[in-house]
């Protein structure tokens, strides 16, 4: 178990580095999540449409990139293993506090958490990204507390983002990209806020800022 301080976005707004040098030293990868259970009261008319809506619902997604920001698969809480089964969503959390005792809040085991067996991951994927999303659309920042972290799975922590300290009108963030390197990966903490309101049109809208990155080829150029 690493002694090391976790990184946390309020901390190191910008953080880009490969994986050996944050300290990571395994090739497996835990993408977690935990927050507190925050009840919701849906007002007005939502109340018809949202009668079953009784607390905030958090949910991850990795979704891989090939080199040309293709999306090649996705995984989330609709599929819980790509095709080669190197991305594994261990179950989904509807409300913080239903995946027993030792999954709360404050206790040992993430609610929600994907696994990325980075040596099983296959060569034309080229981008990882990293999503968390409100299911029902209220901002991250309601919930009475919560994070997203990633580590290896011997404790050490690349990053930590707090969810309180988000934008308040921010409901789906692209937290952070792995991006292959000759012999590891190299990650980038985004926060980058989106406009989507659901991981599939937030997956789309990661693979144009994704794009917009790639190199222009010079037969194009002027």
């Amino acid at each position: 178990m690493s002694t090391s301080s976790p990184l946390s976005s309020d901390a190191a707004p910008i953080l880009s580095d490969s994986l050996k040098a944050l300290g990571i030293t395994t090739d497996t990868l835990l993408f977690g999540l935990n927050y507190a259970f925050t009840k919701t009261e849906p007002k007005g008319m939502l109340k018809r449409f949202k009668k079953n809506q009784s607390a905030i619902d958090i949910d991850l997604a990795c979704v891989l990139y090939d080199d040309n920001c293709n999306i090649s698969d996705m995984v989330w809480f609709k599929q819980l293993r790509d095709k080669t089964e190197s991305i594994r969503h261990q179950g989904d959390s509807l409300n913080g506090k239903d995946r027993g005792e030792q999954a709360l809040y404050e206790g040992p085991l993430d609610q929600e958490q994907i696994r990325l067996y980075l040596s099983k991951i296959p060569a034309h994927i080229n981008q990882i990204g990293l999503l968390v999303s409100s299911y029902h659309g209220e901002p991250l920042s309601k919930v009475k507390a919560g994070e997203v972290h990633l580590s290896d799975d011997e404790g050490n922590r690349a990053f930590m983002v707090n969810l309180k300290q988000l934008p308040h009108d921010c409901h789906c963030i692209w937290a952070a990209s792995l991006q292959r390197e000759v012999d590891d990966w190299h990650m980038t903490l985004q926060n980058l806020p989106l406009a989507a309101s659901d991981l599939q049109n937030a997956a789309q809208e990661v693979a144009h800022e994704l794009a917009r990155a790639l190199p222009v080829p010079l037969a194009v150029r002027t």
